[in-house]
């Protein structure tokens, strides 16, 4: 049985407290962290492909502007969800969603010209199999036009670690290039106390991946997870409509380890008996090392261990952003 030394895991105590107590201030702090930014309101009725009014569709969107018409080049991209109404109309905020492409900060909306393709998912996905492309018209300018654009404002709010959000709790943040944030929620509760880690026999260069736990997880999946194993409970939970959960590699619950004071304190003082904090034991990661063991991760003393995937120990979920 292989070990890795507590301290080659996580650093000395009094820097794990010193860490702990900078992310309790920016916690408390991160309240009042919000920004408004302008945006492109966009109204448009939205037909299917029989061209009948979609009344009440959730839809997926995928928003691109170019630079002049269609043919010019692409200054910005964005996906966000949209709902159309009881008369089939879509109202959008575009600047808000999750960039794809280029900054929106680095378009001039009281400029242009500019064209505005909307492509739609009529199932709520990113299979976009409806398009609307229009020239983008600043009605802020006086300029009349037959489609429905304005000006409009949004408040931003910026996540913090502890923050409830998009089904769990939020225990990991970071920046892409373009500014945008993402991170990693952990479900709010363990989905398992009692889960063998199982594909006893099978070893796998795929499920060993010590920092993404997507590709483990989808490779135990396609492995075959047997009925109780931890990739199997967590493939079948979901929460608040998520649905995306997988189990977390070796490194991902160890981010959770360095934050545990903060998520124990939110749901364990939240007044709701569903949300539990982490427990002191053993938790499976998705980090594979054998045949017959696989790594878990103890929050109990933050170390880890490779052991039998056939012992059983907790499991909690987590999914991104």
């Amino acid at each position: 049985m292989i070990r890795i030394k507590k301290r080659s895991l996580i650093p000395l105590i009094s820097l794990h407290r010193l860490v702990l107590l900078v992310l309790l201030c920016l916690t408390f702090s991160a309240f009042s962290q919000t920004h408004t930014i302008k945006t492109i309101v966009y109204n448009t009725l939205v037909l299917n492909s029989s061209k009948l009014l979609m009344k009440n569709a959730h839809l997926g969107i995928k928003v691109t502007i170019y630079k002049g018409d269609e043919k010019g080049p692409v200054v910005y991209a964005e996906t966000l969800k949209g709902q159309t109404n009881n008369k089939g109309n879509l109202a959008i905020d575009i600047g808000v969603g999750y960039v794809v492409f280029g900054k929106y900060s680095n378009v001039d909306i009281t400029g242009g010209p500019y064209t505005i393709k909307l492509e739609m998912d009529p199932h709520g996905g990113t299979n976009y199999t409806l398009h609307i492309t229009r020239p983008f018209v600043n009605q802020a300018k006086g300029v009349s036009s037959p489609f429905k654009f304005s000006i409009g404002s949004k408040v931003i709010v910026k996540r913090f670690i502890g923050e409830l959000y998009g089904g769990g709790i939020i225990f990991h943040l970071t920046k892409d290039s373009l500014g945008n944030e993402h991170g990693l929620i952990a479900s709010l509760h363990d989905v398992s106390t009692s889960a063998k880690w199982g594909l006893s026999g099978i070893d796998f260069y795929g499920f060993k991946n010590a920092t993404d736990g997507k590709d483990n997880f989808k490779a135990m999946l396609n492995a075959g997870a047997e009925a109780g194993s931890a990739a199997f409970v967590v493939s079948k939970y979901q929460h608040d409509g998520f649905k995306d959960w997988y189990l977390p590699a070796l490194k991902e619950l160890l981010m959770l380890y360095h934050v545990k004071e903060v998520v124990d304190k939110v749901l364990d003082t939240d007044k709701n008996e569903k949300t539990k904090g982490l427990e002191r034991k053993h938790y499976w990661s998705s980090t594979g090392y054998s045949a017959s063991t696989s790594w878990f991760f103890s929050f109990y003393n933050g170390g880890a261990t490779n052991y039998g995937k056939n012992y059983v120990f907790n499991v909690r979920a987590i999914r991104a952003f």
